[in-house]
């Protein structure tokens, strides 16, 4: 009878060591120090593998034996041994190690402390975007990164800008950098169809730099290969901000200025009376100020509001904003309103989702500028001031030389409509024991049209009895990505993280664009009015590309580390033959501050070695380079036709890029001074290049990869921490000097006299050296301009043109100091750009000698007759030459911003969290030898080779700033 009393026990104990055995023990980590939350934390039971890894909000939970040990282990903490005892809750404080790995920064896909990195980066973080109140990117980022170029090549409102990093890298392929959001690549560039030279529209001027929380510039192959096909260039990541965790915080910031266009940067320009002793005339009338009737003091005004919150399970972004700028030439203005919405949900304790999407409408005033006969800016240079503006019968008076550019500004309507959406989804999903799959779908969707109307009342239009041209451009761009990564530390020693994963894109163009005269009147504007179409035209374009790539990173006690990456792109842009490209890297990093033998130097606080090598892309082509093309429109006899346009290429491939470079980074005196200098070899291949063709083919030429280039330079990043206290004083300096050559063209052929300025490209030259006559003066005997006889064959040909100028810089640097005490804060940026010439096309006409265009006051020492000593001819002669080549360095102070937060005590009795008021001013003062109104220019916009040239170009305006800050 005993037996089943014997055997229910043992039942029973069975039973109860299986619930036991199944305890489910959960919690929360957070930091002893700032009472933060810490994600990634590894939670293991002791003597098994068996474990997990805390969420975005520091959260855990674990299946673990009553008696069981978890063990708590995260890069910069002390790891902890906690006994469970039957607990079911253990939340834990993690207190830092004296291992400090720095700041988490975002690469590429994954995220990496800043110390374990083994490539070479740039950061600007939130509070760096912050210190600079401009609303475009690149306005923000201009200098604040070594070795990445920002040139605004107009002070267009809203206009297109210039980013390199590390040099150009292709001739006729994409050299800027590729502009990752949230993890989808985003549509950069101009995709309007209505001309206006170097100030076209730019996509980048839709993103809103208040929603910025990091940028990231990846600038070597170690860092960038990751992006492949697209990384020759470099990659810039920008993270957007997330939702606070356990609190809700309101900002408000605003601000109202005032532009102007620098006084001291002014052509000197004849009045009427220096104009007729000049032509020898005496022209009786008005002595009009051109310039003065075309600029304004024009207004610009940012209004910004964000709400951040967040809990455990739910984080939440929203903001939203609205800024405007006037241009300081009439008729010119950008208007911005951007919304911006981010948020993520734990589904349970393994599972997040979340999204963000940023909605953007932007309207843009255009007016012609340079390089054009309708400009209000060239135009009012070029006029002379013997001419009124308006006939005495109210109209404008056309008897100038050139279209009258009040009426050209008052009356034409040049208008560009953007609406933007970018936006994502993901899901990610933490299994077994460092296993975290994410999957991420994004899009980024571009509308513009453009509406442009000339009336009769215009010359322009006159000649036309009115023109209209409308144009629409719709771009998107479809990603998805999927990543599977493995994060584990074995014995306490080895730390290992693997990434594999798949992506593609999908990217569509679509275009119409249509053109009308003859309206009945100057208020009718649109083409359904029009009694003539002139031209019309509308155009499609899809393409794909998809991608697999992987990532080993190891590193042994945070010491020694290495990255290994690897990733396939394949692309409809290429040939049949080569429709795959594979850009593999390898980087080393040696942490030899971590050394036993380096304790004896207690003033170094970390000392690392790097080095890196692999290969990168480039798919910046044409689109549909490779195949065989045919065209319609070559009609005959009343019916339609098609013709061969191109040869097929099917070898047609990548422009890759061999990229090698060491670095160090040196941290001492309690990390008050900081160094990390890099140099850097990146040779490039495979250059797509047009081959010429005999006439016997039909055709002149066919694309090939016959071109080699190489760009090789250093770089050095110091921050020093000058003074601590009450009073600080912190200064951050980069420095950056590149070195562009091509090393091979088709047959040694240069590619010749491109542009205003006659860019070239030559072997063993940088790109878009100026070529030209050497000028060596005015004979004092004619007048006469005087050129060198290079081969000296006493005559004067186009065998004598030589190199007259390189637009490429010897370096740039960047130069910012903060300062502050007590509630006070000030903010000193200086940019600096050196060793890079200028061709001054303005001059070939505003100090030509001859015809109707007004001169500046230079011709008023030009040589008059024989005997007379001057640099000045009589008579320009039209050449190409030394003569308009200038010194293009300059020495900016592009920002000062001077700040007061009030004390928190008197706020805070009126509800608000924090109060500041600032002052702001952008390009107050330039230190150049450069004559024309500003050094930082280029007619012709992003062009690769056509570079460095000013054609009368809207100058960058100075800025006065008032704001506030609110926090709530």
């Amino acid at each position: 009878m005993k037996k089943p009393y014997i055997l229910l026990l043992v039942f029973m104990l069975i039973i109860s060591t299986l619930k036991a055995q199944n305890l489910t023990v959960s919690g929360r980590v957070i930091s002893a120090t700032d009472k933060q939350p810490i994600p990634g934390v590894t939670v293991v039971i002791k003597g098994t593998t068996k474990g997990t890894v805390t969420d975005i909000n520091g959260s855990y939970t674990l299946e673990t034996p009553p008696g069981g040990v978890l063990l708590f282990s995260f890069v910069g903490m002390q790891k902890q041994e906690v006994p469970v005892n039957g607990k079911r809750q253990i939340n834990i404080e993690m207190e830092e190690d004296k291992i400090d790995l720095g700041e988490v920064v975002v690469m590429g896909y994954n995220t990496s402390s800043k110390k374990l990195i083994t490539g070479s980066i740039g950061l600007v973080n939130e509070q760096e975007i912050k210190t600079i109140p401009l609303r475009t990117l690149d306005g923000v980022l201009q200098g604040k990164a070594a070795g990445m170029t920002i040139n605004q090549n107009s002070g267009t409102p809203g206009g297109q800008n210039s980013i390199k990093i590390r040099g150009g890298s292709s001739i006729n392929a994409s050299n800027q950098p590729l502009i990752v959001i949230d993890g989808v690549p985003a549509i950069t560039g101009t995709y309007g169809q209505i001309g206006y030279s170097g100030q076209e529209i730019d996509a980048l001027s839709d993103i809103n730099p208040n929603d910025i929380e990091q940028i990231t510039i990846l600038k070597d192959a170690s860092a960038t290969a990751i992006y492949g096909a697209r990384a020759s260039n470099g990659v810039i990541l920008i993270t957007t901000k997330k939702g606070d965790l356990q609190k809700t915080s309101v900002n408000l910031n605003t601000s109202y200025g005032w532009q102007t266009m620098p006084g001291e940067r002014m052509l000197d320009l004849m009045n009427a009376e220096q104009w007729n002793e000049y032509k020898g005339t005496d022209v009786q009338g008005t002595d009009t100020d051109w310039m003065d009737e075309i600029l304004q003091v024009a207004p610009t005004s940012n209004t910004e509001l964000s709400v951040s919150s967040g809990n455990d399970k739910t984080r939440l972004f929203i903001s939203g904003s609205y800024y405007n700028q006037d241009g300081t030439v009439k008729g010119t203005s950008y208007d911005r309103y951007s919304g911006r919405l981010n948020v993520d949900h734990k589904l349970r304790s393994n599972l997040t989702v979340g999204g963000g999407i940023t909605m953007n409408y932007s309207k843009n005033r255009r007016v012609e500028g340079d390089q054009t006969l309708f400009g209000p800016l060239p135009n009012a240079l070029s006029i002379p001031a013997i001419y009124p503006v308006y006939n005495e019968d109210g109209s404008y008076n056309e008897d100038g030389p050139y279209a009258n550019p009040v009426a050209i500004y008052k009356e034409t309507n040049n208008v560009a409509f953007t609406n933007r959406n970018n936006g994502n989804i993901f899901l990610e999903y933490k299994f077994l024991n460092g296993f975290t799959f994410t999957t991420k779908w994004g899009a980024d969707i571009y509308n513009l049209r453009e509406h442009g109307y000339d009336p009769v009342t215009t010359r322009q239009g006159a000649k036309y009895n009115g023109l209209c041209i409308e144009g629409t451009s719709y771009v998107s761009n479809l990603v998805s990505s999927n990543v599977l990564q493995y994060i584990q530390t074995l014995s306490e020693k080895h730390n290992i993280e693997v990434m594999a994963g798949y992506s593609f894109e999908k990217y569509a163009k679509r275009n119409t664009y249509i053109e009308a005269i003859d309206f009945p009147n100057e208020n009718f504007e649109y083409i359904e009015s029009a009694g003539v179409i002139r031209a019309a035209s509308s155009s499609s374009l899809d393409r794909g590309m998809n991608s697999y790539f992987g990532q080993l990173k190891y590193n042994f006690l945070y010491k020694y580390i290495i990255t290994l990456t690897a990733r396939a792109d394949g692309s409809s842009k290429f040939g049949e033959n080569n429709q795959y490209g594979y850009f593999p890297a390898a980087s080393l990093a040696w942490r030899v501050s971590q050394e036993p033998f380096m304790k004896q130097f207690t003033a170094i606080k970390e000392l690392k070695i790097r080095a890196t090598i692999g290969l990168t892309g480039n798919d910046g082509i044409p689109d549909f380079s490779s195949p065989g093309l045919y065209e319609g429109g070559f009609n005959y006899g009343g019916n339609s036709g098609i013709a061969p346009t191109q040869l097929p290429n099917p070898d047609l491939k990548w422009e890759t890029t061999t990229q090698s470079g060491l670095g160090l980074d040196v941290s001492v005196l309690d990390s008050r001074i900081s160094l990390n200098a890099d140099v850097y070899l990146n040779k490039t291949k495979d250059l797509l290049l047009a081959r010429p063709l005999p006439p016997s083919t039909g055709f002149n030429s066919i694309y090939a990869n016959i071109g080699n280039l190489e760009n090789r330079g250093i770089e050095l990043v110091l921050n020093t921490e000058n003074i601590r206290g009450d009073f600080t004083w912190n200064t951050s300096l980069n420095f950056a000097a590149n070195r562009n050559k091509i090393t091979k063209l088709y047959n040694g052929q240069p590619i010749a006299d491109l542009g205003r300025g006659s860019n070239w490209v030559m072997e063993g030259e940088p790109i878009g050296i100026f070529m030209g006559y050497h000028c060596l003066g005015v004979d004092p005997t004619t007048g006469d301009l005087v050129y060198e006889d290079i081969n000296s064959d006493g005559l004067i040909t186009a065998a004598d043109l030589t190199k007259t100028g390189d637009p490429n810089p010897d370096f740039t640097a960047g130069m910012t100091n903060t300062f502050s005490y007590k509630n006070i804060d000030l903010s000193v940026f200086l940019q600096a750009v050196y060793g890079n010439d200028v061709f001054n096309g303005t001059r070939i006409y505003l100090e030509s000698g001859t015809g109707d265009d007004n001169q500046t006051t230079t011709m008023l020492r030009r040589w008059r007759q024989p005997g007379d000593i001057t640099d000045v001819p009589r008579a320009g002669d039209g050449n190409i030459s030394s003569r308009f080549i200038e010194n293009g360095s300059y020495l900016r102070i592009k920002n000062i911003s001077i700040g007061y937060s009030l004390p928190k005590t008197l706020v805070k009795k009126a509800g608000i969290k924090s109060l500041r008021v600032y002052a702001s001013g952008q390009n107050l003062f330039t230190k150049t030898t450069y004559s024309g109104m500003d050094p930082e220019v280029n007619y012709y916009g992003n062009d690769n080779i056509i570079l460095g040239t000013d054609f009368f170009t809207y100058p960058q305006s100075r800025t006065i700033l008032v704001g506030l800050n609110v926090g709530f």
